[in-house]
C-alpha cells in the first residue's frame, strides 16, 4: 500500500513546484488561490519555507530560494554518470545489435567510462579507460556541439585536433560545419576517423543544467553498415541518450541548438 500523503508536506512541495513552473515571482494571494489553500495556512507555510531558505521574498512576491541550489548541487556532485548509464548502455547494445559506449571529456580527449560490446563475429571492441581525441570520436563531437561557443572555439583553435586515421577530420572549418549539424538535431559521426573500418554514431547526454556531460555512441563495422542498420541505431541511440539525460535531471527534452 502506498503511504498516506502528509498534508503539510504535500502543500510545501506544491508551493515549490508552482514557483518553479512560473517565470515570475508570485504574491501570497496568488499562491493561495492557485493551490486552493486558505491564506492563513499559506502564511505559516511560506514563513517556514522562507526561514529555511527554500523560498525568498522580494516586494511581497515569492520565488525559489537558495537552499534549493545547495540541495541540487549536492545531488549533482553525488551523481555517478557511469553507474546510472550502465544499464542503459547495455540495453542500447541489445537494441542496436552493436557495441555501445559512454565517454566523458578530459581536456582535448574523451575517455570510455561505460561500455557494452556486442557478440557479433566482427565488432568494435571498446575498453574501459580507452582514450582518444575528441575530433575523431562520435561521442566527443556530440559533446562539443552543445558547449558554449567560446569553449568550442577555444578547442578548435587549440591545435589539439589529431590525425588518428587518414579519415580523421582535423580542419576547424569542416568540424564547425559538422558540429552545427549536430546542434541542429543531427547525429554526430566518426566515419573511420578513430578506427579504420568502423563507423560510429553519437549523441550528447545532458545533466540537470542542460550542459553536455557525456557522449553516447554506437560503433558499427563498415562491412555491415547500411541504411536499415543506420535507422535502427539512430532510433535506439536517441532513446538511450534521452533516458540517461532524464535520469541525470535534464527535463528540457531534445536540444536542437547550441547556446
Amino acid at each position: 500500500m502506498p503511504p498516506h500523503p502528509v498534508k503539510s508536506a504535500t502543500r510545501a512541495l506544491d508551493v515549490l513546484e508552482l514557483l518553479a513552473d512560473r517565470p515570475q515571482p508570485l504574491a501570497h494571494g496568488e499562491i493561495a488561490r492557485v493551490l486552493a489553500v486558505p491564506k492563513s495556512s499559506m502564511t505559516e507555510l511560506l514563513a517556514t519555507l522562507e526561514a529555511r531558505g527554500y523560498v525568498a521574498v522580494e516586494a511581497d512576491r515569492y520565488r525559489l530560494g537558495p537552499a534549493l541550489l545547495t540541495l541540487a548541487g549536492t545531488l549533482l556532485r553525488r551523481t555517478d554518470v557511469a553507474r546510472i548509464a550502465q544499464p542503459v548502455v547495455a540495453s542500447l547494445m541489445l537494441r542496436s545489435g552493436e557495441s555501445a559506449a559512454l565517454v566523458l571529456r578530459d581536456g582535448a580527449e574523451v575517455v570510455v567510462v561505460c561500455k557494452e560490446n556486442c557478440d557479433q563475429p566482427i565488432l568494435y571492441s571498446r575498453q574501459l579507460g580507452q582514450r582518444g581525441p575528441i575530433n575523431a570520436s562520435a561521442g566527443g563531437k556530440a559533446i562539443m556541439a552543445f558547449l558554449p561557443a567560446e569553449e568550442r572555439e577555444a578547442w578548435l583553435g587549440s591545435g589539439a585536433l589529431r590525425q588518428v586515421t587518414p579519415h580523421s577530420v582535423t580542419d576547424p572549418a569542416a568540424l564547425r560545419a559538422e558540429l552545427a549539424a549536430v546542434a541542429a538535431g543531427g547525429i554526430a559521426w566518426s566515419r573511420e576517423e578513430m578506427v579504420a573500418g568502423i563507423v560510429a554514431m553519437g549523441l550528447p547526454v545532458f545533466d540537470a543544467t542542460g550542459r553536455p556531460c557525456a557522449g553516447l555512441s554506437v560503433g558499427v563495422p563498415l562491412a555491415r553498415f547500411d541504411a536499415p542498420r543506420e535507422a535502427r541505431v539512430e532510433e535506439a541511440l536517441r532513446a538511450a541518450a534521452a533516458e540517461i539525460s532524464a535520469a541525470l535531471g535534464w527535463c528540457g527534452g531534445e536540444r536542437r541548438a547550441a547556446e
